[in-house]
């Protein structure tokens, strides 16, 4: 690790005038060590007594350069995520004008984009193309094929004509995608009366107006339905090569691109499961009981839960039950769109059980975490760093 950094790069960074290369020596140097971010405290401490005192002279080069670093080898102070996120955010709040004039979001943390909560917002796309940002259109009518969509309150609401409904062939079906990104969710009211919950870094695509004998919808990411009852018509979510059919129930169906199964957990009534190949068979899930499609393999596995692990994210709340920290910071991580590096390999593998508030800042959640184990947390941009 470098310990030593040409003071003069730090004295540049104060006025404005690093090169490409000098700014990514000065951030690698502020990365590697806490101390080193200790020590940047410092200079910002005594360059801000000398502008208050007005003793700030052409001799400042000479006074950066006669300031030493803390020795190599102190005692280590642990630092947890709340002390390291506070120093940053003070360097932030008093060099943040400069450093965005350097068009540069290195050593910078801001609060309000590396730790706040997910908030509900999404894009919505509508059957010609067009693109709506639901978190800007508040109170919003929109008129779509034979639905008239009302946009209120966080929640996306199709009403249509249901005797109309039953008429739609498949041919004249217009569909509908809901993108929620990172950082977000969003509620949604679909034609036939079916509620969802649409969790972050997911899409769903639906028809604006169901056809007359089933009812089709394709998700990536997760989402929680409560199914409006119909028995002629039978709702079906297909997700990569995995279909969920339903006539009506409440389930929970996580499909994440980047995870290799698909997960689905039934609350109540009762739902079929199966993958998309000639010889598959559908599979009956009892309420409290997960089905877990392996996507190597294709099999199917069952095993009863603990639903409120899976569920408990609708309602506001994070559920550990015996999870890794390895999956809990893939959850935290779409909820609050930050990255996790794990540069303590081991504490992938650690388990940890609690309930916890989903609406947290992110720093309060990892105080928990890091309590119950030996493991630290630090942020640099939109990283955590797990040690």
């Amino acid at each position: 690790m470098k310990e030593d950094i040409d003071y003069s790069l730090i004295w540049k960074y104060f006025n404005t005038s690093l090169t490409t290369s000098e700014e990514k020596e000065l951030t690698d140097w502020l990365e590697a060590d806490n101390r080193h971010l200790q020590y940047f405290e410092r200079l910002k401490e005594k360059h801000k007594q000398k502008i208050n005192t007005d003793k700030y002279t052409s001799n400042s080069d000479h006074a950066w350069r006669n300031m030493h670093l803390a020795p190599k080898h102190p005692k280590r102070n642990i630092w947890k995520i709340g002390i390291a996120a506070s120093i940053l955010l003070i360097v932030a709040t008093y060099f943040g004008h400069n450093l965005l004039n350097q068009k540069s979001n290195k050593i910078v943390i801001a609060e309000n984009i590396l730790f706040e909560p997910g908030v509900k917002k999404a894009t919505l796309v509508l059957n010609n193309g067009e693109k709506l940002e639901l978190e800007s259109k508040k109170d919003t009518l929109i008129r779509e094929d034979e639905a008239i969509i009302k946009n209120s309150n966080s929640e996306l609401n199709y009403e249509t004509n249901r005797k109309g409904e039953r008429k739609k062939s498949f041919e004249d079906i217009q569909y509908n995608t809901l993108i929620v990104p990172r950082g977000g969710e969003y509620n949604l009211i679909l034609s036939d009366g079916t509620e969802v919950k649409i969790n972050s870094e997911s899409i769903l695509r639906y028809p604006v107006v169901f056809e007359e004998k089933q009812r089709n919808i394709q998700l990536i990411g997760e989402a929680f339905f409560d199914v409006k009852t119909d028995s002629l018509r039978p709702f079906i979510v297909t997700s990569a090569d995995h279909t969920v059919k339903v006539y009506g129930t409440s389930f929970n169906l996580k499909s994440y691109g980047n995870e290799s199964y698909i997960a689905t957990t039934l609350v109540e009534g009762k739902v079929t499961v199966s993958n998309n190949s000639e010889s598959s068979s559908e599979q009956i899930l009892q309420p409290g009981y997960q089905s877990i499609y392996k996507k190597d393999s294709g099999e199917f596995e069952q095993h009863k839960v603990d639903i409120r692990q899976f569920t408990a994210w609708k309602d506001g709340r994070f559920y550990f039950r015996n999870m890794t920290l390895e999956d809990i910071t893939l959850v935290l991580g779409r909820w609050y769109d930050v990255a996790f590096k794990f540069r303590n390999k081991d504490a992938k593998d650690l388990t940890f059980n609690g309930n916890l508030k989903r609406y947290d800042n992110i720093q309060s959640i990892l105080n928990q975490l890091g309590k119950t184990n030996e493991i630290t947390f630090s942020a640099y941009d939109k990283i955590i760093f797990v040690d």
